[in-house]
């Protein structure tokens, strides 16, 4: 069965190009792993309030949940109208339902996004209940599908000095590491690659079994988040 990268590979038809034209190429705006990302509106804290990722810059500071206040090194960006071909379902986003995560507008999560999740069982059996998952385990809820990227899409990845963790309005966290995100797939060298965080990092199926089990633990859909919403309003508050 092919993979995300092939499926990427195929659609950019990468395999046909130089080594050293795709290195060039993982330095420009023109290819990302669009199965990552962060799109272009979603709000993030910054030093100026709330703002749009689409609207955040270079040197802009980011609000961070590990170091606060981070500037921003660099910004790729993939416009979806480039696309020359459909892309494959596997990379659709996950559209949030608004209201979901204190969401006041739906919103749009790459799939295979990193998100700090956390979790009474992570706590439990692996000593902090901080965990690092990809975004498509929140295809468990009913409130979150998949949809096709319309045109206008655009997915961003904000590039600092280090790998940081950056805060959404409504308190997710999500995951920046400091490669283009072109390195993911394409295997390309690691010196652009920070080290990890501390946080342990979930493969989906463990990620998937987590939650399945924190929710039925919680007593259904609506206790857990109602839990996890209470929890997003004292981080943003602490912060």
């Amino acid at each position: 069965m092919p993979t995300i990268k092939d499926k990427i590979s195929q659609l950019f038809d990468l395999e046909e190009r130089p080594e050293t034209f795709r290195r060039f190429l993982r330095r420009t705006d023109d290819y990302l792993n669009l199965a990552q990302g962060i799109y272009g509106e979603t709000l993030l804290l910054t030093a100026e309030g709330p703002r749009a990722v689409g609207r955040i810059a270079e040197g802009d500071l980011v609000m961070t949940f590990d170091h606060g206040l981070q500037s921003v090194c660099g910004v790729e960006r993939f416009e979806f109208a480039r696309l020359s071909r459909d892309l494959p379902g596997a990379i659709w986003p996950l559209r949030v339902a608004a209201g979901l995560f204190g969401n006041t507008q739906e919103r749009f999560l790459a799939p295979e996004q990193c998100l700090l999740l956390e979790s009474d069982l992570a706590e439990s059996e692996l000593g902090d209940p901080f965990v690092l998952v990809p975004a498509r385990v929140l295809g468990l809820l009913p409130q979150v599908d998949r949809v096709a990227p319309t045109p206008e899409r655009v997915i961003h990845r904000l590039r600092f000095a280090q790998p940081e963790l950056v805060m959404a309005a409504n308190g997710a966290v999500l995951l920046c590491e400091t490669g283009s995100i072109f390195d993911h797939w394409q295997g390309f060298a690691e010196e652009d690659r920070g080290s990890l965080l501390s946080y342990t990092s979930l493969p989906f199926d463990m990620a998937r079994d987590l939650l399945s089990r924190e929710i039925l633990q919680d007593g259904g859909i609506a206790a857990h988040l109602d839990k996890h919403l209470k929890r997003m309003n004292q981080h943003l508050r602490a912060g």
